[in-house]
C-alpha cells in the first residue's frame, strides 16, 4: 500500500485578532506545510500555552514528526518570573515562544521605522502606529500595506533576542517573531 508522505503542520496559537489577522495571510498552497492559526480563547500567556498544549494533543502535532507549533503573545502585563515559567515549560514541550514587547503593534512599527525603543505601553504603540497607518484598528487587515516592507521589519526585528533569562527592564522593544519568520523560510526551502 503507498503511503503519501505526512505534510508537517505548524499550529500558531495567538493571544488577540490582530496576530491572527495578519499570520493568517501566510497559509498558501503549496508551501511544504500546513498552517493553522488559532486565537486562544484566553488571553493569559500559561493559558495560551495550555490551549496551545491541548490543541497539539487534539491534533496529533508532534514535534519529533516535523510539526511545529508557536505561541504568540505579548509581554505588556506579564511578570518576568511568569514569562520564565511559560518559556521552560514550553521548550520542554517544543513549542516555540513569540513574544513582543510591548505589543505586537510594535512589529507593525517595524516596517516604517526602527525608532521603537520609548514606546512605554500598548497604548503607546498604536497611537504611534497611527502615523503610519491613519485608520489602524486591531481588527483590519493590513497585509497589503505592509507587505512591500515586511522584509525590512523582519531585519530590524532580529535586534530583539529573547535570551535563556528573561530580563524584560534590558530587553529593548521589539519582537522574535522572525523565528517564525525563519521557519517558515526553511520548510518552503526543504520541499
Amino acid at each position: 500500500m503507498n503511503r503519501y508522505p505526512v505534510i508537517p503542520t505548524v499550529l500558531v496559537v495567538t493571544e488577540g485578532l490582530t496576530e491572527k489577522i495578519y499570520l493568517d495571510r501566510f497559509r498558501e498552497r503549496d508551501a511544504g506545510f500546513n498552517l493553522i492559526v488559532k486565537r486562544s480563547p484566553e488571553q493569559r500567556p500559561e493559558k495560551i500555552l495550555k490551549f496551545c498544549e491541548s490543541q497539539m494533543v487534539e491534533r496529533g502535532l508532534n514535534p519529533r514528526d516535523g510539526h511545529a507549533a508557536y505561541c504568540v503573545f505579548d509581554t505588556d502585563y506579564t511578570s518576568e518570573d511568569k514569562l520564565q515559567y511559560i518559556l521552560d515549560r514550553a521548550k520542554k514541550k517544543g513549542i516555540g515562544i513569540i513574544i513582543s514587547k510591548p505589543c505586537f503593534e510594535a512589529f507593525f512599527l517595524l516596517h516604517f521605522t526602527s525608532n521603537i525603543d520609548s514606546l512605554a505601553s500598548p497604548k503607546d504603540a498604536k497611537e504611534e502606529l497611527r502615523q503610519y497607518l491613519e485608520d489602524y484598528s486591531e481588527s483590519k487587515d493590513y497585509w497589503k500595506k505592509l507587505l512591500p516592507m515586511q522584509q525590512e521589519a523582519i531585519n530590524r526585528s532580529r535586534r530583539f533576542v529573547l535570551s535563556e533569562r528573561i530580563n524584560l527592564k534590558k530587553c529593548p522593544n521589539g519582537t522574535n517573531l522572525y523565528a517564525l519568520f525563519d521557519d517558515f523560510s526553511e520548510r518552503k526551502v526543504m520541499r
